[in-house]
């Protein structure tokens, strides 16, 4: 049994001595993020590295809607929370698509790396099936995402990365 030991503890030192780690910069460092200043409110931001693809999910919620209760709905009910009433109703923006990097990715500390990005998912249908384009760079540990439509700016935001993802 202490062999067994010997030998497990053996072959885990020579795994940590000779095991390196991809520190390279054509790798975003972080998948998630969330944005501390945003033209869109508060948003999240998901790149889905797949092996021979990135897809690109943007989500926010971008003010209220309020919506008035109907003029016939029923309100004389006993129970409170049964009779109808105006509720506020969150806008949100999700967007979902492909990427397809115009050039090489470097996440070197402000290099800014292009993009089209095929939005194939839009919950508003404002953007589906449309091609965007966007620029992504990484200065000071924050995430600078910018998405244009032609010369229109769409989303504009600075994002710090989520830690437990």
């Amino acid at each position: 049994m202490k062999l067994y030991k010997q030998l497990l503890l053996f072959t885990f030192f020579i795994n940590m001595l000779f095991a390196k780690e991809d520190y390279s910069n054509d790798k975003l460092p972080h998948y998630v993020w969330d944005s501390d200043s945003s033209n869109v409110g508060q948003t999240e931001i998901w790149f889905q590295d797949w092996t021979d693809y990135t897809r690109l999910f943007i989500k926010s919620i971008n003010g209220s809607s309020s919506i008035e209760r109907h003029p016939y709905a029923k309100t004389d009910y006993d129970q409170e929370y049964l009779n109808a009433k105006e509720y506020q109703k969150p806008n949100y923006i999700q967007l979902l698509g492909n990427i397809k990097w115009l050039g090489e990715q470097n996440w070197s500390e402000n290099y800014s790396n292009s993009f089209d990005w095929y939005v194939d998912r839009d919950q508003n249908w404002y953007y589906n099936n449309k091609k965007l384009s966007g620029s992504a760079k990484i200065l000071n540990g924050k995430l600078y995402l910018q998405i244009k439509d032609y010369d229109d700016i769409i989303i504009d935001t600075v994002s710090r990365y989520r830690k437990y993802k």
